[in-house]
């Protein structure tokens, strides 16, 4: 029974990623629009302090991020097929 609960939840988690991956890569919706402004999540003035300090921590870590997205991307489709 837990085997089935982990498998749903593996199921659902992916099918919200294929929900969000095709919503991010709509021409509509996406950032495409030319003049559409970036959504700001936090203040200007602490976005610029925050950027200098996560900088050396971007720099590891999108590597490992584009090969996670690159592995991650067949199990999207795999889903988005179900």
């Amino acid at each position: 029974m837990d085997y089935l609960g982990i498998a749903g939840f593996v199921f659902a988690a992916t099918a919200l990623s294929v929900l969000v991956y095709e919503h991010q890569a709509d021409v509509l919706n996406g950032p495409y629009i030319e003049g559409r402004a970036a959504p700001q999540w936090i203040e200007p003035q602490w976005a610029a302090i925050a950027s200098d300090f996560l900088q050396p921590l971007r720099e590891l870590a999108e590597p490992v991020v584009a090969q996670i997205n690159w592995t991650a991307r067949s199990a999207v489709y795999f889903a988005s097929l179900a």
